[in-house]
């Protein structure tokens, strides 16, 4: 396979794991009410009824954005290397989340070594992506792949991650909408990114 074909398989492989993790993300949500939505995180439902489904959705997730870095990497030149390497780190510190789970509590902090490496994870995680989205989103010497939908997601994940920083700072008991609005900011932002590329690698 040439540089262009690996490219198409890697980005068509980010668009399958991003949309699988999405659907099954619905499915745990529709289906699991062991958990309340407005003040808890989605990662208790790894350690509940859904924690098996819940893994690969964690994992798929983590996995969709290693791809699309790597896509991004071998197709696009002129794109931030340091957006791409932190795309990278997000990818692989959240599948470090999922191999060690989270630990349900009454104020999301860590009560045992598991949540402890869990939550440093984490931390790692959403950092690193909302910066590789701002930098891979405002490419100007990347004319062909640069558009203002990825740009604005990557500005509205920004913001919903600075008030979940907030909520979370000053213990507001609304932590858990919050985070699903991140998430769900960064799942629109990949999914728009990876078939924006997906378009842009076909004209090649």
């Amino acid at each position: 396979m040439d540089g262009l074909n690996i490219a198409i398989w890697l980005a068509n492989s980010a668009i399958v794991s991003t949309v699988y993790a999405g659907i099954a993300l619905g499915i745990i949500h529709l289906s699991n009410h062991e958990y309340d939505i407005i003040s808890q995180p989605m990662s208790y439902y790894a350690v509940g009824t859904s924690s098996y489904l819940m893994a690969t959705v964690i994992l798929t997730f983590a996995a969709s954005m290693m791809l699309l870095g790597f896509a991004l990497e071998q197709s696009i030149p002129g794109l931030s290397r340091k957006g791409i390497a932190l795309l990278k780190v997000a990818g692989a510190s959240l599948a470090i989340a999922a191999i060690f789970p989270s630990d349900v509590t009454d104020n999301w902090l860590p009560e045992t070594s598991t949540g402890f490496v869990h939550t440093i994870a984490s931390y790692l995680f959403s950092p690193c992506l909302v910066i590789a989205t701002l930098l891979l989103s405002r490419q100007f010497n990347a004319p062909h792949f640069c558009h203002i939908p990825t740009f604005v997601l990557a500005l509205a994940s920004w913001l919903s991650l600075i008030v979940l920083t907030l909520v979370n700072l000053f213990n507001l008991q609304i932590g858990g909408i919050g985070q699903r609005i991140f998430v769900g900011l960064t799942w629109l932002w990949l999914m728009v990114t990876e078939l924006r590329l997906q378009k842009t690698l076909r004209r090649l």
